[in-house]
């Protein structure tokens, strides 16, 4: 099933219905940009960039699916992109992923919308903080459910 989102209402809807992707990691993380070579010498820079991400997942709609969902996310017109992964195996889990409304920064500029995901933090061995570990602002978005891992070849 596809979820287009371009709106904030979509994106409220596709937050409902992965469950913020509660419980969920990500599995691949692609950054694409739509730079080209003119020639030897030249390059086209169009600070145009999309983000891919492949969510492995499990808690989200009603009854007993398999527990290894995978869903594919593409983000298009990528902005402000912030990161923060420390690479700690306690960070991996996301706690929630958020959509949300984003006036744009640019005069002109049609509305956008932000991700944000957050990740628990084990601070000192002793305590968990939740932490932004990705955020950016985007034009659209479609999230695409694939079989579960365990049933791809």
């Amino acid at each position: 099933m596809r979820h287009q989102v371009a709106t904030a209402e979509q994106a409220a809807a596709v937050v409902e219905y992965f469950n913020g992707f509660h419980d969920g990691f990500i599995h691949r993380l692609t950054l694409v940009s739509h730079d080209t070579f003119e020639d030897r010498d030249t390059h086209v820079t169009t600070g145009l960039l999309d983000l891919e991400i492949v969510f492995a997942h499990s808690n989200y709609r009603e009854g007993s699916l398999p527990f290894d969902q995978i869903v594919k996310a593409r983000f298009t017109s990528v902005r402000d992109l912030q990161m923060n992964f420390t690479g700690a195996p306690t960070d991996w889990p996301i706690t929630g992923f958020h959509l949300d409304a984003e006036a744009s920064p640019i005069s002109g500029d049609a509305a956008r919308l932000r991700a944000r995901m957050i990740q628990p933090r084990l601070m000192d061995n002793a305590r968990w903080e939740q932490n932004e570990a990705l955020s950016f602002s985007f034009a659209s978005a479609e999230f695409c459910e694939a079989r579960p891992a365990s049933t791809t070849a």
